[in-house]
């Protein structure tokens, strides 16, 4: 757990002990709108690598918000944990990216109590269990 982490407030549906990470090819804004696990990988150090973000979510059990086909590789390869969050929208505005984000988040929570990978689209999100092939969720 990061130093002066606040564990989540217990409550119905599922809830990862770690921390949220939101990689840096995401804004920063993000983690104050995704809940107080959420954190932005520039103020866990500056330029971390993929495989640092990847050791620290795995380590604490966390997930990944990411862009980035990378963290999707390398679940593919290793597993859980971490779970991986991957955001498929294409090129968008800032304030667009984060509306679709914010607007899917309650099922992307949902989700990840049942798989390791979770893929937002502009129209829909898939569910993707590591070894399973892909589930839909509109």
């Amino acid at each position: 757990m990061l130093a002066g982490w606040r564990k989540p407030i217990r409550s119905s549906g599922w809830h990862p002990e770690g921390v949220l990470i939101i990689d840096e090819n995401l804004p920063a804004a993000l983690a104050s709108k995704l809940g107080s696990q959420a954190v932005h990988a520039t103020a866990l150090g500056s330029r971390l690598t993929d495989d640092q973000l990847w050791r620290r979510a795995r380590v604490e059990g966390g997930i990944i918000l990411t862009k980035d086909v990378d963290f999707f590789d390398r679940l593919s390869l290793e597993g859980p944990p971490p779970k991986v969050v991957w955001v498929r929208v294409g090129n968008l505005r800032r304030a667009e990216l984060e509306k679709i984000i914010q607007l899917r988040w309650p099922q992307v929570w949902s989700l990840l109590a049942e798989v390791a990978l979770v893929e937002i689209h502009p129209d829909r999100l898939e569910a993707l269990s590591v070894g399973e092939g892909p589930g839909s969720a509109g």
